[in-house]
């Protein structure tokens, strides 16, 4: 009798590498406020998934959040941000996360299965 062979599992991918920097403006989409200097949040380390201070935030699984759900929340106790006054039912700025396949002097690797931002032509 002949033994079964099963196939090995192919070995997993390591999720795409991206960069973001994080002293770019940011303006939120629902009150159109703005930070010139960059978005505040990343003055604190994240307690979601473990980014380091003046680091974005890790989005292995996807999405577009520029910061996880507990920075911003820290931000807003600390004083840092205020709450959105547009249509937001958690009071949470929309701060879209500009991802970039290449990387500059001041940019930060960000691990994130998003795809980065498309530019259209004018």
């Amino acid at each position: 009798m002949r033994p079964n062979i099963f196939p090995l599992p192919a070995p997993k991918r390591p999720a795409s590498s991206r960069w973001a920097c994080v002293g770019d403006p940011v303006t939120c989409r629902r009150c159109h406020h703005e930070w010139p200097a960059g978005d505040p949040t990343y003055q604190l380390a994240c307690r979601g998934c473990g980014a380091l201070s003046r680091h974005p935030c890790c989005r292995p699984e996807g999405g577009n959040e520029r910061v996880c759900f507990l920075r911003d929340q820290d931000a807003r106790r600390s004083g840092l941000l205020i709450p959105c006054e547009g249509l937001s039912w958690d009071g949470r700025h929309d701060k879209p996360l500009t991802l970039s396949l290449s990387r500059s002097t001041d940019a930060r690797a960000v691990l994130s299965g998003a795809p980065p931002a498309r530019r259209f032509a004018a």
